[in-house]
């Protein structure tokens, strides 16, 4: 593949996360994939959460023939040779990991591998649903898209976890964008940074002594892309604290964090994961129409089809020590 072609496919990696369990991560990110693959889209979706993989089960896959494993244990060199048919039209499944035990502890070696293979995915679009939680493996995974889904619910505590999520995905970002040691001891302080401190004014402060680290880090964190999606939303009056939440997201982050639409909670997305049929093959559901909604909103987003929030570019993990 070409340098080009690399760099085409890279753009498309769309990544879903979330501060904890449990807000529907999972089922957005499927939907979503499914929904991007009915409008159609070729895509991919790769099944991260190490450990705790089920996109396979919601897909009715119930016993897929090879996967993540099989990268893993090097069985398998190239990550297209473990990609599942769906049944979903353009929908390819890259099965995770589940009831392997030490799963969800690969060596750093084995994440730089996993991590390049998905860049050389050759899809429109490579959904990577990742696990929950603040492990240096989620954080990488999250931080590889060129756009970072964040998936909430309106409970205090979800969106509580949405910002350290968050806040945690953008420091372990810059981590990987300075050169050494010393650049590295720098950014401790925003590492460090309690609820009450805004990182935003603690990064500001290198302007003063090291203003072309500053300037990295602020490119850095302008070109971040993450979006906000709402789950399981009772009420109209409920939706707006999202925007609140964002709000929060950007005075103490200084990361721009667009809602890009909220879902109900409904008994037709709880049964899907029962029936194992992504809601996309039922078109005519409401459900269904806000998937596409959604999906037609973040298509727009992307580099060079709309609004385009920023270009991530390959961030390299090489060092040891970054774990």
């Amino acid at each position: 593949m070409t340098v080009a072609a690399k760099k085409a496919a890279r753009s498309h990696i769309i990544t879903v996360g979330g501060g904890k369990g449990g807000v529907g991560k999972s089922i957005v990110a499927l939907n979503l994939a499914a929904a991007l693959a009915y409008e159609g889209h070729r895509v991919v979706i790769a099944d991260m959460d190490l450990g705790a993989a089920n996109q396979h089960l919601m897909l009715g896959v119930l016993r897929p023939p090879t996967g993540l494993q099989a990268l893993l244990d090097m069985s398998v060199s190239d990550a297209k040779d473990c990609l599942v048919r769906t049944q979903v039209p353009n929908l390819r499944l890259l099965p995770g990991t589940t009831g392997v035990l030490g799963a969800a502890n690969i060596t750093h070696a084995e994440k730089v591998s996993i991590l390049r293979k998905l860049r050389s995915l050759e899809a429109d679009i490579v959904i990577v649903d990742v696990g929950a939680g603040v492990g240096y493996n989620t954080l990488d995974f999250f931080d590889l898209g060129v756009r970072k889904l964040i998936v909430t619910t309106p409970q205090v505590t979800a969106l509580h976890d949405a910002y350290a999520f968050l806040k945690s995905a953008v420091l372990r970002l810059l981590r990987h964008t300075v050169d050494d040691g010393v650049e590295a001891a720098l950014l401790e302080p925003a590492t460090l940074s309690t609820g009450t401190e805004k990182v935003v004014h603690i990064l500001a402060r290198l302007r003063e002594t090291r203003p072309e680290l500053a300037e990295k880090v602020f490119a850095a964190v302008a070109r971040f892309g993450a979006c906000m999606i709402g789950n399981q939303v009772g009420s109209d009056a409920q939706s707006g604290v999202f925007s609140a939440v964002a709000h929060t997201m950007q005075d103490y982050l200084g990361v721009t964090v667009p809602v890009l639409g909220w879902l109900r909670s409904s008994n037709a997305i709880h049964e899907s994961i029962n029936l194992r049929r992504p809601l996309a093959m039922l078109p005519n559901s409401k459900e269904a129409a806000s998937f596409r909604t959604l999906a037609r909103a973040l298509m727009a987003t992307l580099p060079n089809t709309g609004r385009d929030l920023g270009v991530v570019e390959e961030v390299l993990i090489d060092e040891p020590s970054a774990a």
